[in-house]
């Protein structure tokens, strides 16, 4: 029986894909370590088994280089805010494009992910996670000897690429590495406790580097991490695979047992939409141009067009990406939109905030990088009570509990004096903002991992990175867009308060999608138990 971390409905439905709408399979067969022609039995049962003994120490390597992928994958976020008016100045890049180097990079990655994370079921998520660290370092060492704008946006677009390619398959190396329990809610927790951390650190090396030997070195230093990190996945992550009733190629499963149709509508939608939205994010007023309407009428039918596709191909009895039951699982669809909203709130927090220190009170970027080093603090204590948590407090509880402390920022913010100490408003901001992102990065992960069967687990986290980047896209444009109308239109004479009338109207928007989330998860998640349960004995 496959136990539900909500409820038996998401079991059923686990249950129901598992033997409807995907090919016949043999169950997962996980490969830890085994020496050349070793013999290990199959079935579910057996993997867990198998999974169960892992020795701590290569259990904790597991858990530290799937973490330093999340690690980099905001570092290079936190990295780029910190040092961007340094390489638009080093490099030429124009104000017209300074934000299409981060832009590029989400989209890049939105539009993969789930491609990427359906081959990875196919041909093993190891292989495409090493693929993709490895385009990492070679793409982040390209990008610290970039000489024009127009390399480094091509370079980051790379960077998202190579990214898309590890995030679904981590979720996918954990679930079918430890099973359900302390040590797959540690390595989650610790997933999310990696991304604060990278965050934070990104931004204090960014200002670091940026005022002394310039801003090419952050990328070096983050293109060695990564090797290090690249390296040791060859030596400690496990080899996942499928073993075929018929024997087919992986050529041939690759077409026969993937939906493309539904990826590439369901990935063409959402990029364009990303695209759409980050014309918006450099002026609002884009959003009313010419290529603008008739691109978001295409991603509106296209995003139509799918569940249509979904029902096609069930009827069939056709692999179908996400099948249309699985949204009338409130606990599934409820985590979705929440993670959507959180992460829109998160990213768009994170940049006002920035933007405060340096465009409002006029702070350096290294002064502005140390203001986030509550955020480390609160990041990783949230993290590590995760671990103790997940599994003995109701996800409801935990998710509503947590975006209560989480809301408290974007109002601090919105209510702050331009020349506000730092230790009054802005501290409490920083500090409390991580614990609502880090607890339902733990949960939802848990949640929509839980939601598919053991063969589609990389497709699972790309569904679950999916709506995260899309949150992330729709926040920075939705806010940027609210924040520069207000500043264009205030009675304000000074420059300085004007833009801050922008930021606080910013600011109020965050405070509203955070509170749709306490909303959302009030009623979704009524009949949810808890997250991260082992199995029980019968």
């Amino acid at each position: 029986m496959v136990d539900s971390i909500a409820n038996d409905g998401l079991g059923k439905v686990a249950l129901e894909l598992a033997s409807r709408g995907q090919p016949e399979r043999q169950p997962r067969e996980v490969s830890l370590g085994a020496s050349p022609g070793e013999e290990r039995s199959s079935g579910e049962e057996s993997a867990v088994t198998m999974a169960m003994q892992v020795s701590k120490s290569r259990g904790i390597a597991i858990i530290v280089t799937l973490a330093g992928i999340n690690f980099l994958n905001t570092m290079g976020s936190g990295l780029l805010i910190a040092i961007l008016p340094h390489i638009a100045r080093d490099v030429g890049l124009s104000d017209s494009l300074i934000l299409w180097p981060a832009a590029t990079y989400a989209l890049a990655a939105g539009c993969l992910l789930l491609i990427f994370g359906a081959i990875a079921d196919v041909v093993g998520p190891k292989l495409v996670w090493a693929c993709g660290g490895a385009l990492f370092v070679i793409f982040t060492v390209a990008l610290g000897f970039s000489q024009s704008g127009i390399q480094v946006i091509i370079w980051r677009t790379c960077l998202g690429i190579s990214m898309a390619m590890c995030l679904p398959a981590t979720v996918s190396l954990i679930t079918n590495t430890f099973p359900r329990g302390s040590w797959r809610n540690a390595a989650f927790s610790m997933n999310g406790m990696a991304q604060p951390m990278g965050y934070a650190l990104g931004l204090v090396l960014g200002g670091v580097f940026a005022d002394t030997i310039g801003w090419r070195w952050s990328y070096y230093l983050m293109a060695m991490l990564s090797f290090v990190t690249a390296g040791v996945s060859l030596l400690a992550l496990p080899v996942v695979h499928h073993a075929s009733d018929s024997g087919k190629s992986k050529w041939r499963r690759l077409r026969e047992e993937i939906d493309w149709v539904g990826a590439v509508i369901l990935s063409a939608s959402f990029g364009v939409i990303m695209y759409v939205l980050a014309l918006a994010t450099s002026s609002y007023k884009n959003l009313s141009s010419a290529p603008s309407l008739p691109l978001l009428i295409m991603a509106v039918f296209l995003l139509a067009l799918f569940p249509v596709w979904m029902r096609y191909q069930e009827k069939r009895q056709r692999p179908a990406l996400i099948p249309n039951r699985l949204w009338r699982e409130m606990p599934f669809t409820s985590v979705c939109l929440s993670v959507f909203l959180c992460w829109a709130s998160l990213n768009a927090f994170e940049y006002f905030t920035t933007l405060f220190y340096q465009q409002v009170q006029g702070v350096s970027a290294l002064q502005a990088s140390l203001r986030y080093f509550p955020q480390i603090v609160m990041g990783i204590s949230t993290n590590i009570a995760m671990v103790y948590l997940v599994s003995r407090v109701k996800t409801r509880t935990l998710v509503i509990g947590s975006a209560l402390i989480s809301i408290i920022s974007p109002a601090l913010m919105a209510t702050a004096r331009i020349h506000e100490s730092y230790w009054l408003a802005p501290f409490w901001a920083i500090f409390l903002c991580p614990v609502n992102p880090w607890i339902l990065f733990a949960v939802g992960n848990l949640i929509i991992s839980d939601a598919f069967p053991p063969h589609v687990q990389s497709l699972a986290g790309g569904i679950f990175n999916e709506v995260a980047q899309f949150g992330n896209a729709v926040g920075l444009a939705v806010t940027a867009a609210i924040a520069a109308s207000v500043t264009e239109h205030s009675d304000a004479i000074d420059g300085t308060v004007a833009l801050m009338d922008g930021f606080r109207a910013a600011f109020w928007t965050i405070f509203t999608s955070t509170g749709a989330i306490i909303l959302v998860c009030v009623f979704g998640l009524s009949n949810a138990g808890m997250a991260g349960q082992g199995k029980k004995s019968p």
